[in-house]
């Protein structure tokens, strides 16, 4: 099994100058990614939008439900394996529908090269 406490250096980032165990934490890896994110960059959510992306072609990759279906996708994705919202350090809460849209979105307009860098082949190989 691999570790997610290694995405993006996320244990380096946050918790190496505290010397805090992620694993001491009771909140999910996802979420206290948004929340560290989410807090660095409450502007432009481009560190947020890419930890969706990041998640989202793992999910690709390890699903069992049918990945050209990608609105079944994007539903199971939402249900299963990630957080919409949290609660920053201000006590406000914070949606992230909207990033995970454009994400969506980014993903349906360019499918076809998403499903060539899945199987790994040239486009030319591709069917479907």
């Amino acid at each position: 099994m691999v570790n997610r406490t290694l995405d993006y250096g996320f244990n380096w980032t946050i918790y190496q100058q505290d010397n805090i165990e992620i694993e001491n934490h009771n909140d999910s890896i996802i979420f206290q990614q948004l929340k560290y994110f989410n807090e660095k960059d409450q502007n432009k959510k481009g560190y947020v939008k890419a930890l969706y992306l990041h998640h989202l072609l793992d999910f690709f990759k390890e699903t069992y439900v049918n990945i050209y279906d990608m609105d079944l996708v994007f539903e199971k994705f939402l249900q299963d394996k990630i957080v919409v919202e949290i609660m920053d350090s201000d006590g406000n809460n914070t949606n992230f529908q909207e990033e995970i849209q454009d994400i969506f979105q980014l993903l349906r307009d360019n499918k076809e090269e998403l499903y060539v860098d899945l199987k790994g082949v040239h486009s030319s190989e591709f069917e479907k």
